[in-house]
């Protein structure tokens, strides 16, 4: 039974009559008898090679490195059967020796006394484990694609509930039809984001240029819709939104995401409400409302969707399918008409600006009604304990402890709610500072309020210590960053952390962490418009 086997390259040289006693500078074996007849003698040749007294002919050194590596005239790490350079590169790997399989113990194995049967089983089982712990190396190269474009999916989309009508999952989406638009962008910002986590430069370069190819056939797919076709398939909306977060991820630049934001807003408008009402749309229509809401609060404009037939319109057929999440989105929508209104009003009589004072004061209420309902559904869906340097890469003193949730649905919630509500604040805050302002109710709590004992984890604290709302927000940046969809809670932190960064202007050491945050998700979670965010809003 051969119980191991190596791989080594014999070395042959003419035989002499005599042997050498050091070859290249290693001890010579002992002296060989001649063999008498009949006698049998067994030589000891040390790592297989044969020795003679023959000097061997000094050979031209050569890199032992594959001839990929060689050729492109870089170093190689020598790995068998494929170097790390080339299969990060998803380079062919080819090394140019002839490698020959020696079985060192077939002698040997002649002279080895024969083992009881328990010390066999023993040394069968001691070599079994050994043969598992040999790691097993599989080229992915042919999987290229699918490895990518699930790793995006896990990781950044991992909340996007299934689009397509069968239920089937979001990846589907890419490869159902991989040489369409959609499935194009799908891969274009899929590998965007695995080059920019695992710093691959090649693969950056192809989504650079599967980009422009997509931008080209999403505007021929516009170009050759007719105006009787009004139905607008889901799939070139998924195009648009796909090559937005590929902006996010790629782009050092706001302007360029801002532009396709605008252009998913055209999208989603052209679709009407009556296009989302099915199961399938939904997923498409939260985040572009998501998408839309941002990009329009970052230009101060107001949106299509703050109309009521956007807010019921898309539910109507099943009302109860509609969250608190979907609820809070609808106050998102508004708010940019809010913005859009609270800087023309020095263009406004006193009778708009009361309006707005108005409007102002029930969206207050109406978020605190949507805090009370989520603090009811999900009790026990959040908790604080206390900081530990060495288990945090993010800690600060000044937060003292951190928020944990049950999952990152919740935490989720949780940023936003407190997001609103620093941002209804910041509207309030310029009607205050306008002569002869309406009084408007904030509903936020006090430090002396008797109910702040017992209150849940979710609180709205006024206008003079909203900035305790956006410390709440930090603390929840060890959970969102260090979930497994790690990735995702980056990217639904982005927009939360900027407004908690313009509500902590009294403390520097806070904004200054707060930008160290952003750069980290900029450079570790491969959303490049992190640190460009922070000039917006």
């Amino acid at each position: 039974m051969i119980t191991s086997m190596t791989y080594e390259a014999r070395a042959w040289k003419t035989n002499s009559h005599k042997r050498s006693p050091v070859e290249n500078g290693s001890p010579s074996d002992d002296k060989l008898q001649h063999a008498n007849v009949g006698d049998k003698v067994m030589s000891s040749q040390s790592n297989g090679f044969m020795t003679s007294s023959t000097q061997p002919k000094r050979q031209p050194r050569r890199s032992k490195g594959c001839l990929t590596c060689r050729k492109r005239r870089v170093k190689c790490d020598e790995q068998r059967p494929t170097c790390e350079r080339c299969s990060k590169g998803f380079h062919p790997c080819k090394y140019d020796d002839n490698l020959v399989f020696v079985n060192h113990l077939h002698d040997a194995a002649k002279t080895v006394r024969p083992e009881d049967p328990e010390s066999r089983s023993l040394n069968a089982l001691i070599q079994r484990e050994d043969f598992k712990q040999i790691p097993v190396t599989i080229d992915l190269r042919g999987f290229k694609t699918e490895v990518v474009i699930s790793f995006f999916v896990n990781n950044l989309f991992v909340l996007v509930k299934s689009p397509l009508e069968d239920g089937s999952s979001i990846l589907n989406l890419f490869s159902g039809e991989a040489n369409s638009t959609a499935g194009m962008s799908g891969l274009c910002v899929a590998e965007a984001f695995f080059s920019s986590i695992h710093g691959i430069p090649e693969m950056k370069f192809h989504a650079s240029a599967l980009y422009g190819q997509a931008v080209q056939r999403l505007k021929a797919d516009l170009g050759t819709r007719t105006e009787a076709s009004r139905s607008l398939p889901h799939t070139t909306i998924w195009s648009a939104l796909f090559l937005g977060v590929y902006e996010m991820i790629s782009s050092d630049s706001m302007s360029n995401w801002l532009q396709h934001c605008h252009g998913v807003a055209v999208l989603t408008e052209m679709a009407g409400p009556y296009g989302f009402q099915m199961d399938a749309a939904k997923p498409i229509l939260q985040i572009n409302r998501s998408f839309i809401s941002i990009g329009a609060m970052a230009n101060r404009k107001r949106t299509f969707l703050e109309q009521d037939e956007w807010k019921h319109i898309p539910w109507a057929l099943q009302p109860m399918s509609k969250t608190i999440g979907d609820f809070l989105q609808d106050i998102l929508c508004d708010i940019p008409g809010m913005m859009k209104d609270v800087d023309s009003l020095s263009n406004m009589n006193i009778l708009s600006a009361n309006l707005l004072s108005q409007k102002l004061r029930a969206t207050f209420e109406q978020l605190n009604s949507l805090r009370i309902s989520w603090n009811f559904m999900y009790p026990h869906s959040c908790w604080r304990q206390k900081m530990v340097r060495e288990s945090s890469e993010l800690c600060h003193d000044t937060l003292g402890q951190l928020i944990c949730f049950s999952d990152l649905e919740r935490a989720i919630d949780f940023v936003y709610f407190n997001t609103t509500h620093l941002i209804l604040h910041s509207i309030l805050g310029q009607l205050i500072s306008l002569p002869n302002s309406c009084w408007v109710s904030d509903v936020g709590m006090s430090p002396d309020d008797n109910q702040f004992q017992e209150a849940p984890d979710l609180v709205f604290w006024n206008h003079e210590n909203r900035y305790r709302n956006a410390q709440a927000i930090c603390q929840c940046v060890d959970y969102m960053l260090q979930n497994e969809g790690g990735a995702s809670g980056a990217f639904n932190l982005l927009f939360p952390l900027k407004v908690a960064y313009n509500h902590l202007s009294g403390s520097p050491i806070m904004q200054k962490w707060v930008a160290g945050v952003m750069e980290k998700i900029s450079t570790t979670k491969g959303l490049s418009i992190g640190m460009q965010i922070l000039e917006k809003y």
